[in-house]
């Protein structure tokens, strides 16, 4: 069962077309395995600068807050897997933390954002140079029903967290987020609050065919095939 799904999920990451598709995918895996969160952060990226490009299911105010504040660099798995290339569980990193450390801030932090980080591993990918992907997975605080992580899981995923590195890589490179103007930003932004084309033109004081306009520009630049995809890549990439 267990690795049926994972075949299949392998397949289906190969063939997304946006990051919008991997979430999709990342979400039906992991739901099939009683897993209730994930996330998939490539930091120290050429196409990135220094911020880190995530894809996850975590609460948007901690996706938000990993990305403006740039916890990327404070945060104690992805430290540890710059220096361990295998998989690893957080409860033999958390451990080592002192109580008044940055890391211990961070994790506090973290668990008031639902993520329960003593039951959960994660996965380093390491690429050429500096560069680092690392697909992270575990239960939420609440889930007190949940089943344990163990490194078997960890194990298994290997080639999901490798499969899901190629295929970002390959959909990043389609896109050129800094060619994005301040408007197509903003139509964007609204979008992804549920705003429509026509409400959006009121908040602008513009017509609604030209917030098209605008959308459908930032939808070619970052390579999305429909609005809700290009939300999803913006949003991945800390645009807005």
């Amino acid at each position: 069962m267990e690795l049926e799904l994972i075949r299949r999920s392998l397949h289906e990451l190969c063939e997304a077309g946006s990051l919008d598709d991997l979430q999709g995918v990342l979400g039906r895996l992991f739901s099939g395995l009683g897993i209730a969160q994930y996330a998939f952060v490539r930091v120290d990226s050429t196409v990135l600068g220094t911020a880190p490009l995530l894809v996850s299911n975590h609460h948007a105010c901690w996706q938000q807050l990993y990305r403006r504040h740039g916890y990327q660099c404070i945060d104690p798995f992805v430290r540890h897997a710059r220096s361990c290339p295998l998989p690893f569980l957080w409860r033999d990193v958390g451990p080592r933390t002192s109580c008044c450390s940055p890391d211990a801030a961070f994790l506090a932090c973290a668990r008031r954002h639902g993520i329960d980080v003593c039951r959960g591993a994660s996965i380093p990918v390491h690429v050429r140079g500096e560069q680092l992907a690392l697909l992270s997975f575990g239960q939420a605080v609440d889930g007190s029903h949940g089943r344990d992580i163990c490194i078997r899981d960890a194990l298994l995923l290997s080639g999901v967290a490798t499969t899901l590195h190629l295929r970002v890589g390959q959909l990043m490179a389609r896109c050129r987020p800094r060619t994005l103007t301040p408007r197509e930003r903003e139509c964007l932004l609204w979008a992804s609050r549920g705003k429509a084309q026509e409400e959006i033109a009121v908040i602008f004081g513009l017509r609604p065919r030209t917030v098209r306009f605008h959308q459908e520009n930032a939808m070619c630049k970052l390579g999305a095939r429909n609005i809700a995809a290009a939300v999803a890549m913006a949003t991945a990439l800390g645009l807005f």
